[in-house]
Parts: structure tokens; C-alpha cells; sequence
């Protein structure tokens, strides 16, 4: 994938960059537009990755099951922190970055954490209709909560 070099300013239009990555191509593809407008402004690019409290009604007897679904989602989520880390260290050798994974609903994490920030960025999947009417998009809510901006980066289909 190769996005086009923003124009360069005299100035730095951001400092800290949050970008928040599910694994999904569309937030991949959300990453590498951070990576590539954080590189560009010389800014901080925070990575975050939100597990999902799994609802006591789901979970069969001690909790055990979340225990492991929990474990299970921080271990993938770890392995591909290193592996997103390690690939934009190659193409962007001087990006500032750091990682972070916290458990709970995904929009309140993506607030709570981008406190300092000065723009958040997310990823679009467009799944739309019913599914979308039902649960809502979490790049939805994260513009309607977030009181900073939002930059919702759509991968392009070909």
C-alpha cells in the first residue's frame, strides 16, 4: 500500500496522534495514514487497541471463559503491536511511537486516552444497514463523543 507524501508545512499542524487498531485491514490502513500524516509532523503516534469487556451473561460459571477470551485478544493484539511497530520503523525510521491496549467499550477507552492528543484517527469498514443501525459504528461514536478532532480514514476499494 502507498500513500501519497503530505504536503510539508513550516509548521507542525499536530504534535500527538492517536490511532486506534482492531487488527481489521481498514484500521491497518487507518495506521498507515497516522504513521504517514505523524511522520510528516514530526508528531507522536500512540497506537491503542481496546478489548471488549465480554457482558457476566455470557461468561458460564467463574469467568473463566473471558479470563482466556481476554488473554487470548491482549496476546494477538501484543503480537501485532511488535509486527506494526517493526514495519513502521523500516519505512518511517525517525516516528516516535508507542503502543497501548486497554479493556473496555472502545469509544470511552478512545476518549479517555486521547486526552493529550491532538487528533484521533480511526477506520472506516462501511458495513452500514442493519448492522450498522443496530450497533452503531465505534468511528461513529467516536466523532459524536470525541471533543477533539477525528480524521475517518476509508479504505480505498479498488
Amino acid at each position: 500500500m502507498i500513500l501519497s507524501p503530505l504536503p510539508q508545512y513550516e509548521y507542525c499542524m499536530f504534535n500527538k496522534i492517536l490511532v486506534a487498531v482492531d487488527g481489521s485491514s481498514s484500521s491497518i490502513y487507518a495506521l498507515d495514514y497516522a504513521a504517514n500524516l505523524a511522520n510528516q509532523n514530526n508528531a507522536e503516534l500512540k497506537i491503542v487497541s481496546v478489548i471488549e469487556s465480554i457482558p457476566t451473561f455470557y461468561t458460564a460459571g467463574s469467568g473463566t471463559i473471558a479470563k482466556q477470551m481476554y488473554e487470548i485478544t491482549e496476546e494477538n493484539y501484543t503480537k501485532m503491536h511488535g509486527e506494526q511497530r517493526e514495519r513502521l520503523k523500516v519505512k518511517y525510521p525517525q516516528l516516535k511511537l508507542t503502543t497501548l491496549i486497554e479493556q473496555g467499550k472502545p469509544v470511552d477507552v478512545i476518549n479517555e486516552v486521547s486526552s493529550d492528543s491532538d487528533l484521533i484517527v480511526v477506520g472506516h469498514r462501511g458495513l452500514g444497514g442493519v448492522f450498522n443501525l443496530l450497533l452503531g459504528s465505534v468511528a461513529k461514536q467516536v466523532v459524536e463523543s470525541c471533543t477533539i478532532p477525528v480524521l475517518v480514514v476509508k479504505e480505498k476499494t479498488s
